[in-house]
């Protein structure tokens, strides 16, 4: 205990002790009221915490895409005026240098676009069906072939050796509808070609492509009226472009393809994709072990004839066709002897078989007359057999080849 001076300093120090002492109590009671209180404590489960935390994740994912959408979307937007605005900048720039020209050029929109022919590239059977309205049947009194229309008045392309010497010739439409056609140019083989003309206008048309554009391996398709089928549609390739085959003919050229075709094909169009003319159907190789060699003169070849461009060649191909003229008729006065004595043999053949009690008279008869009747696609039989000379002659078959069709002409 301190010292005091006097009796008020020790009341003061005493004083003072007390209030020290009753703060002491009553903070000591507040600390036991709250160490008395109920402790309240929530516990959060496993799956609690884990429900939390998928939400949030969610939230944060949700939020991210949202925030991602939007800054494209603007994005995009700001990209797209941007474009706009340049093309509008640059057509406007376009058209200020052309001012005063008339030959100003727009550049295609989308809908130009798709209304293009790249975007809307027609179907083979749509093709087809347009290309078949202006291949014609060429007829005439011995023989039949095929041509195809070249111009709306009626200007037809077809081969020279299907309208041989006439000069008038029956022209038959995909319509059916028959006209009667005028010659007004004619090549001599190898320059193949003749150009006819019908009477009247607004004909539907074949357009004659440029042939040097001619792609090795493009799909063509020829229309035809093989064995007087007509409207008959073959398909393959092209197997070669620029086909020359004769020494002294250059300027003709061919394009070789595996399209199937047979006699009454002549003159028919090989067509391409875009439903253009890159040849006409002139011969093929008719060999054993020999397929697809199929040979069409071409387009560019067609309209140089038209434009009489083949003029000095015609000359020089005249005088060969003399002198192979007399050759074939020589050789085709030797295949009519083959025939005729096959033909009396068969007869003979025949003849016995009806004396036997075989067969009856008519069913005689009629196997004959059926054995001299020509095959499909030829008028007569001197027709066929002038055929077989000139593939003989051409080297487009060999004579053993004409001899055996001869032969088995014939049968029992």
């Amino acid at each position: 205990m301190p010292k005091f001076n006097t009796k008020e300093e020790y009341e003061k120090w005493k004083a003072q002790k007390l209030e020290d002492a009753k703060n002491r109590i009553d903070a000591a009671s507040e600390q036991t009221k709250i160490i008395d209180q109920p402790l309240e404590v929530k516990f959060i489960n496993a799956s609690s915490r884990n429900a939390g935390m998928i939400i949030t994740i969610i939230v944060l994912f949700v939020s991210l895409i949202i925030v991602l959408f939007y800054t494209l979307i603007l994005k995009d937007q700001k990209s797209g005026n941007e474009f706009a605005q340049k093309t509008r900048e640059k057509s406007d720039s376009s058209v200020n240098q052309s001012k005063g020209s008339a030959d100003i050029a727009k550049a295609p929109d989308f809908a130009e676009t798709l209304s293009s022919p790249a975007a809307n590239s027609k179907s083979w059977p749509d093709i087809m069906q347009q290309a078949k309205r202006s291949v014609v049947v060429i007829k005439t009194s011995n023989s039949i072939g095929s041509g195809f229309v070249i111009s709306p008045d009626g200007i037809i392309v077809t081969n020279s050796h299907v309208i041989r010497d006439f000069t008038e010739v029956e022209v038959i439409f995909n319509s059916n509808a028959s006209k009667k056609a005028s010659i007004i140019k004619r090549g001599t083989i190898p320059v193949d070609i003749a150009i006819l003309k019908v009477a009247g206008d607004n004909f539907e048309y074949l357009t004659l492509a440029d042939s040097n554009y001619c792609k090795e391996g493009e799909e063509v398709v020829a229309i035809g009226a093989p064995h007087s089928l007509s409207g008959t549609i073959t398909k393959g390739i092209v197997s070669y472009c620029n086909r020359r085959l004769k020494d002294e003919f250059q300027d003709i050229v061919y394009i070789q393809t595996d399209t199937p075709i047979s006699p009454g094909n002549s003159g028919g169009p090989l067509i391409n994709k875009k439903g253009e003319v890159i040849g006409m159907l002139t011969w093929k190789i008719v060999r054993s072990g020999f397929e697809g060699l199929n040979f069409a003169i071409t387009s560019n070849v067609i309209n140089s004839f038209r434009d009489g461009r083949l003029d000095k060649i015609e000359e020089s191909a005249k005088k060969v066709y003399e002198e192979k003229s007399k050759i074939i008729s020589d050789y085709r006065d030797r295949l009519r002897l083959i025939w005729m004595n096959e033909y009396t043999s068969y007869y003979d053949k025949i003849a016995g078989m009806v004396a036997k009690g075989a067969i009856s008279v008519e069913q005689g008869t009629q196997i004959l007359y059926s054995a001299a009747a020509p095959p499909p696609g030829f008028s007569s039989i001197p027709d066929w057999l002038t055929h077989l000379a000139e593939s003989v002659i051409k080297g487009e078959m060999t004579e053993n080849q004409a001899y055996n069709l001869i032969k088995n002409s014939f049968t029992s």
